[in-house]
């Protein structure tokens, strides 16, 4: 259930910043339109990126390995994921590399820093919980 749910997270993030990025590009060039076909397909990669990206989050569950190891084989997954994606959508033909994992870098900082900020508020939570019980 828990793979259900972070393949589930994944899919929402990744279709939503595809949305964003799609638009941009769009929006940036004038007179640049996007057919359905090509704008189903940016949908499907997104998707199946999002199905992939998802599940590697488990990884900070495992207690043993470092944070940092973590980290760092998250960020190298989530990057190899981007690559093949990036090549099926012809993301580097129209992009560039550089352009690609930099949107890529962006994107993981967003998402990092509102996982932070939600899993602070719960830990925030939880310590008000755990404090009103020992006053009682």
């Amino acid at each position: 259930m828990k793979i259900l749910r972070m393949i589930v997270i994944g899919i929402l993030i990744a279709l939503s910043s595809s949305y964003i990025l799609v638009t941009i590009s769009v929006l940036s060039e004038s007179n640049t339109l996007i057919s359905g076909e090509a704008l189903l397909q940016q949908i499907i990669i997104a998707t199946v990126l999002g199905a992939a990206i998802g599940p590697l989050s488990l990884l900070f569950e495992a207690e043993r390995i470092p944070f940092a190891l973590q980290l760092l084989s998250h960020l190298i997954g989530v990057t190899l994921f981007v690559v093949v994606a990036g090549y099926f959508g012809e993301w580097f033909t129209h992009f560039g590399i550089v352009n690609v994992l930099i949107s890529e870098a962006i994107i993981y900082f967003i998402v990092w820093t509102m996982m932070y900020l939600l899993q602070k508020k719960d830990i925030e939570q939880i310590n008000k919980m755990i404090q009103k019980r020992r006053g009682q």
